[in-house]
C-alpha cells in the first residue's frame, strides 16, 4: 500500500447499501473538505437524498469507473468492490493481498486457519460437485452454505435430517454452478447469539476495535444484522485478533462469532475481508472506521485502541428490524426504539424514509 499525504477525491462503492452511506456520513462529517464519489451498479438514487455523497455514479460497475476516471483514493465497501479494487488498483486503497483476501472469502481455507490457531469453529465438509458423497453430520440440525463469500447465490439452508441434507446440497450447487471454485459447506448447526469482532489492522498490528452482539436478524432464522449492540469481551478480543494477526491483515475486517451456550466459548463463523452491514453501529459508538481507514493512507501513526461506548444499541426499522418483528409477532419490541441508550437511523432523510417503508409494505404485501 502506498502511503498518500493528499487524499481529496475519494471513491466509495457499493454506494446504495446503507453501510456505504454510513460511511460517506460519517467520514464527511469528520473531514469535511473530500470529495466524496459514490458509485453503484444499481440505479436507485437512495444516495443522493442522503447528502453525503459529492458526486454519484449510478448503473456502472467499479470496474468501469476506474477506467474512466480518477482518484485519490478507493474505499471498496462490497465483496465484488473489494475484489475488484485488489485487482485492479490495490495502491489506491487499504487493503491485504489478493491471497490474504482469498483465504477470507474461501471458508474451507478460513476454517483451516482457525484449526492451527486453536481458535473454535464448527464440525464442517466441504461439497465440490454434485457426485461427491454427502457425508452425514454427527448431530442436527445442521446449516448449507455456500463456501466462498462473493457468489451469485447467497442461501443458506437449515437441514434437521439427512434427507433434508441430500436435497439442499445438489441444489445449492447447481445455483454455484457458474461461481468458479465454489462449493456447499457443511456445517454443525451453532446455537447462541451472533456476536461481532471487528477491526482497522495495518499488516497484521491491530488500530482500531470494536464488537457488537446482535439482538435480531432479517431473516429471523439468521441473516443480516437489524438490531445490534455495541459490546466488549476480551475473549472475543483475543480470538479476533489472533486470526487476523496471523493472516497480516491490512485494512477492515469482521470476524463472525457465536457464543455457544453450551460450552461459554465463542466459536468461530466466518472471517469477512470488508465493511459489515451493522458498521453504523461502530459509526455511532465513536470508531470512525472511515476516518481512521483515510488517516492510515495517508501515512498519518494511529495508536491501538478499543475503547467505543459499550451497551449501545442500534436499531434499523427500514431495514430488516420492522419485517422480523412483524414475522417473529413481536411488533411490541417497537418500544425497543425509545429506550434508553438507544438510536435508530430512521429520520436521516425524509425521502429515503418514504422509499424504504414503500418498499416494506410492498414486500410484506407480496409474502
Amino acid at each position: 500500500m502506498a502511503r498518500r499525504a493528499n487524499v481529496s477525491r475519494v471513491l466509495i462503492t457499493d454506494s446504495t447499501y446503507k453501510h456505504s452511506i454510513a460511511l460517506a456520513r460519517y467520514l464527511k462529517r469528520e473531514m469535511p473538505d473530500l470529495h466524496l464519489v459514490g458509485c453503484s451498479i444499481q440505479g436507485r438514487p437512495v444516495p443522493d437524498w442522503y447528502g453525503c455523497f459529492d458526486e454519484t455514479i449510478r448503473r456502472t460497475s467499479v470496474e468501469e469507473v476506474l477506467a474512466k476516471q480518477s482518484f485519490d483514493m478507493v474505499i471498496p465497501v462490497g465483496g465484488l468492490g473489494v475484489l475488484a479494487v485488489a485487482r485492479l488498483c490495490p495502491e489506491l486503497a487499504v487493503l491485504p493481498s489478493l491471497e490474504q483476501i482469498e483465504i477470507c472469502y474461501d471458508k474451507p481455507r478460513t476454517l483451516a486457519l482457525a484449526k492451527q490457531l486453536s481458535v473454535p469453529a464448527p464440525e464442517s465438509f466441504f461439497i465440490a460437485s454434485p457426485e461427491a458423497e454427502i457425508p452425514e453430520p454427527t448431530s442436527f440440525p445442521c446449516v448449507v452454505k455456500p463456501s466462498r463469500e462473493a457468489t451469485s447465490w447467497k442461501s443458506v439452508d437449515y437441514c434437521n435430517t439427512y434427507e433434508e441434507l441430500k436435497r439442499a446440497v445438489p441444489n445449492q450447487l447447481h445455483h454455484l454452478r457458474n461461481d468458479p471454485g465454489a462449493g456447499v459447506l457443511i456445517q454443525e448447526y451453532i446455537p447462541g447469539k451472533g456476536h461481532g469482532f471487528f477491526a482497522l489492522m495495518d499488516r497484521g498490528v491491530p488500530l482500531r476495535v470494536f464488537m457488537h452482539e446482535r439482538l435480531r436478524e432479517n431473516p429471523p432464522t439468521g441473516g443480516v444484522s437489524c438490531a445490534a449492540r455495541s459490546h466488549y469481551s476480551a475473549r472475543m478480543e483475543e480470538l479476533g485478533l489472533k486470526l487476523l494477526s496471523a493472516l497480516k491483515w491490512t485494512g477492515v475486517a469482521m470476524v463472525e462469532f457465536k457464543l455457544d451456550p453450551r460450552t461459554g466459548d465463542f466459536v468461530l463463523m466466518e472471517i469477512n475481508g470488508k465493511f459489515w452491514g451493522s458498521l453504523e453501529l461502530a459509526l455511532s459508538a465513536g470508531v470512525n472506521f472511515g476516518a481512521d481507514l483515510v488517516r492510515l493512507y495517508r501515512g498519518e501513526n494511529l495508536q491501538y485502541s478499543n475503547e467505543y461506548r459499550r451497551e449501545l444499541q442500534f436499531y434499523w426499522p427500514l431495514d430488516g428490524d420492522l419485517e422480523t418483528l412483524i414475522r417473529t409477532r413481536s411488533l411490541g419490541s417497537i418500544r425497543d426504539y425509545w429506550q434508553r441508550g438507544a438510536e435508530c437511523c430512521v429520520g436521516q432523510s425524509l425521502r429515503a424514509d418514504l422509499f424504504k417503508t414503500a418498499a416494506l409494505v410492498k414486500h410484506l404485501l407480496a409474502r
